[in-house]
């Protein structure tokens, strides 16, 4: 049996075409919902949110990739009446029996998803990336392609690990922390500092704030 429609919240970037595709492989009929303009127009179905409203209760994902636009997008959706977000796990995903994946999270293709581990919401895992036993991961955290996170990792929310970083075990990366394309993260990260390098090491701070720090839909972060 078909399954209903996916709206795919927020493309106005090009990762849009990767969910729409997961969504394609995965037995859904996406339609790309335009929330800021400037969307691809071969996208499936190309609508603005005024122009889908009757739909606004219907399941969504999110159609960017980094952690602040995510976020950001996730806040947009509920102001706007979007109230039913939806894991999308491309085919070629795995995930262990043992872990949890929260509402709104997408898995990219070929990414893998440990033992006992929890995907937060709306988190993002890119093509390949690797997520160990133990993890958790939380809102709007965004792991670029083929990135690692060794066995009990602890990501806060809204921070991003960048394409081929690695993280090693039992570390914590803080909320709105950057870890570079490459790193090799052997400490802690604390909230909003920027690391890169083998080993990393702090580039800058960014400033914090509590804005959109949590979901939208059920205040976790």
């Amino acid at each position: 049996m078909a399954r209903p429609p996916l709206h795919v919240f927020a493309v106005a970037s090009p990762y849009a075409w990767d969910v729409v595709e997961s969504a394609q492989r995965g037995g859904w009929e996406p339609t790309a919902i335009d929330n800021v303009g400037d969307a691809d127009p071969r996208l499936p179905g190309l609508r603005t949110p005024s122009d889908a409203r009757e739909a606004s209760a219907a399941d969504f994902v999110l159609g960017v990739s980094s952690a602040g636009s995510r976020a950001r997008a996730a806040h947009a959706a509920h102001a706007l009446g979007w109230s039913q977000p939806v894991v999308l796990q491309d085919p070629t995903a795995i995930v262990a029996s043992t872990s949890e994946l929260a509402h709104g999270v997408y898995l990219n293709s070929a990414s893998v998803v440990a033992s006992n581990t929890r995907i937060g919401c709306f988190a993002n895992l890119n093509r390949s990336a690797s997520i160990g036993h133990d993890n958790v991961l939380g809102f709007a955290a965004s792991i670029g392609p083929a990135a690692v996170l060794a066995g009990a990792v602890t990501i806060g929310a809204l921070s991003f690990v960048g394409a081929n970083a690695t993280v090693l075990p039992e570390l914590t990366i803080g909320r709105r922390a950057v870890v570079g394309a490459g790193a090799v993260v052997t400490r802690d990260v604390a909230d909003g500092e920027v690391v890169a390098g083998n080993p990393a090491r702090v580039l800058r701070r960014v400033e914090l704030s509590s804005e959109e720090d949590r979901c939208p839909h059920c205040s976790a972060t």
